[in-house]
């Protein structure tokens, strides 16, 4: 018997969705673009496209325009929400530690 290949965005859907499962990737993380997955997996960046729209379809990820894909709780979050969480996951990529996050909201609010 021969055995069915699963198609490439099939298989990188789901190792995103084990990633999730396993707490390697959480709520708010940014994935990496199309063009860089695809570069590091040496795949077309197409397949990485498709696999990110099924993952979106099934409400895994968001995707917020000219900032990227992010991983999703599940529930449908209000775009400010999902801009908020691409800004802070944003500050973390450039090294912020939770607590100057913390500390840089909670000198903006009590600015107003």
């Amino acid at each position: 018997m021969k055995e069915q290949k699963m198609s490439l965005y099939l298989v990188i859907a789901e190792n995103i969705r084990r990633k999730i499962a396993a707490g390697v990737l959480t709520d708010g993380d940014k994935l990496p673009s199309c063009r860089d997955y695809a570069a590091e997996l040496g795949v077309n960046p197409n397949t990485v496209q498709r696999a990110y729209t099924l993952l979106e379809e099934g409400g895994v990820v968001f995707t917020i325009a000219k900032k990227g894909v992010f991983v999703s709780s599940g529930k449908k979050m209000p775009e400010r929400s999902q801009l908020a969480i691409a800004r802070i996951s944003e500050l973390r990529s450039a090294g912020f530690s939770k607590q100057e996050i913390l500390n840089t909201v909670e000198l903006v609010f009590r600015q107003d």
